[in-house]
């Protein structure tokens, strides 16, 4: 038997259903009237979900230090995020299929979320198990509590639900929630430099990079740098505000390493031994502090700013009072070039993904 319906782009789709579907279903295979009651109630479910499919697609366990048990959880929660977010789109074109009156009647049973779930769970042992066909099949054979939940709906044999997933699969195009493997890798390795503790690594806070784009206020077509990059915070967030031109600096290998995975092309070598060249609009910058590495780093990067150009800079509180005289001489510095400066939270690294005690302040220069 063959059934006709439209999809959201007008194209009208020639589905042959499966013998098998026709006999177990008491309804005729005609698609019903329009339901616009069920369409508000699918549409208010597929919304609903967004927040889970993203916390579990993008899990915050996978931003802590690395473990094996932190990764196999992470993959876990990445995987449910991936049926999860499928659920989402079936959601969200059955919506489209009642409002419109041309929604299967094979699917006139499915009223909830948790009766996708199960179909979801199929498409991923077709998908992503070698062995998908047989695991399904065994399913049925074993009477797991799947095979009980989908006799309610009249699927009682593994061709069913293979068939009722193909036609899922028909009413749209599924999302693409593919894991970018490149991105993984990065955040990975800047796991890994958490773990091996590596010398003045202390990701900035997204709290913090918050303030600093707030008072650099950075326009599209700025050339920005990052001196100290890191594990890549700053220049990620600023590539998200639509800047092409983001340029850093880094000198760990597994740190810039991540950087290139996240698309960006690190100079690999210690920003004090480069040459100044007043070519950026704007500066942005978390600096090494041991050894007050911070204001040479600083004192340099001033000067790689065009004319009018901007820095903003995440600095330990205490040199301003300090007796040390580099320390009071930086003071001074800041000060003749009309340097302001903006608290930050006492405990804002903290929340840092390696914690540190250290408290700091904001800066913002002009040239």
């Amino acid at each position: 038997m063959s059934l006709y319906l439209f999809n959201h782009q007008q194209n009208m789709l020639s589905l042959t259903i499966p013998e098998q579907l026709q006999f177990q279903l008491s309804v005729p295979n005609l698609s019903p009237a329009p339901n616009p009651k069920l369409a508000a109630k699918f549409e208010k479910l597929a919304a609903s979900m967004e927040k889970t499919v993203q916390a579990k697609l993008h899990p915050a366990i996978s931003r802590q230090n690395i473990t094996a048990r932190r990764t196999r959880i992470g993959s876990g929660m990445r995987e449910e995020g991936q049926r999860l977010a499928l659920v989402q789109n079936w959601l969200e074109q059955l919506a489209e299929c009642h409002r419109n009156g041309n929604c299967p009647a094979q699917f006139a049973g499915i009223t909830n979320r948790l009766q996708l779930m199960d179909f979801a769970t199929i498409y991923q042992w077709q998908h992503e198990r070698v062995d998908g066909h047989n695991y399904l099949q065994n399913a049925f054979d074993r009477c797991w509590a799947i095979v009980g939940r989908l006799a309610l709906l009249g699927v009682n044999t593994a061709e069913d639900a293979k068939a009722v997933v193909e036609l899922l699969e028909s009413l749209g195009t599924s999302p693409k929630i593919e894991i970018d493997h490149a991105i993984e890798m990065a955040q990975n390795l800047r796991r890994q430099a958490n773990f091996n503790r590596v010398p003045d690594f202390f990701p900035t806070p997204a709290a913090i990079i918050e303030r600093m784009l707030a008072i650099a206020k950075i326009q599209p077509w700025h050339k920005v740098l990052d001196p100290s990059a890191g594990g890549g915070d700053i220049c990620v967030a600023v590539r998200n505000l639509g800047v092409p031109n983001v340029h850093c600096f880094e000198i760990d290998s597994d740190l810039i390493e991540a950087l290139t995975l996240f698309g960006f092309a690190p100079h690999g070598r210690d920003f004090l031994t480069a040459t100044p060249r007043p070519i950026y609009d704007r500066i942005l910058m978390n600096p090494p502090y041991s050894k007050d590495s911070y204001i040479e780093h600083v004192r340099l990067a001033y000067h790689w700013l065009i004319p009018g150009g901007e820095l903003v800079a995440v600095l330990p509180n205490g040199y301003q009072e300090s007796r040390i005289k580099k320390r009071r001489e930086f003071s001074d510095w800041l000060d003749t070039i009309g340097a302001e400066s903006y608290p930050n939270p006492a405990d804002a690294f903290s929340k840092s993904d390696r914690y540190c005690a250290i408290s700091t302040h904001l800066i913002h220069l002009r040239r």
